[in-house]
């Protein structure tokens, strides 16, 4: 089984800091993560934060999918089973100046299997999709 790339403690002690000190520039898409959870919720952009702060707080181990690329660089990829209410696809990384980048989080759009066997299923429907992931016809 692949480990990940990034030490999972690490990048929980840097969400925990970047909770601690509200530190900016962590999010690398901001309007795919924090908007995606704003519209799961009907919560404001603060909420969406401590809702993603959270769980990666909660990732574990065995919640590893894969480490993939991503602009040239390495990202680690997670599935978040059971988080208030839903499975969650979770990607993040380690830049070289050692801050957390979160890439993804958002509801599971598809089953994932992670490499335990654990199979989270589709967590959102695809009426309930914000806007800008519904698929064009």
């Amino acid at each position: 089984m692949q480990n990940p790339h990034f030490e999972l403690a690490e990048i929980q002690r840097l969400a925990a800091e970047w909770k601690i000190e509200k530190k900016s520039g962590w999010f690398s898409a901001p309007s795919c993560s924090t908007d995606y959870v704003i519209h799961v919720f009907q919560c404001s952009e603060i909420e969406a934060v401590e809702i993603i702060l959270e769980g990666i707080s909660m990732l574990k181990l065995e919640d590893f999918q894969a480490s993939v690329m991503v602009w040239d660089d390495v990202a680690d990829e997670y599935g978040l089973c059971s988080y208030l209410g839903r499975n969650w696809y979770v990607k993040l990384r380690i830049d070289d100046d050692n801050v957390l980048n979160e890439i993804s989080f958002h509801p599971c759009e598809k089953d994932m299997q992670l490499p335990s066997g654990r199979i989270l299923t589709v967590s959102i429907a695809k009426e309930d999709l914000p806007p800008w992931r519904k698929v064009k016809k």
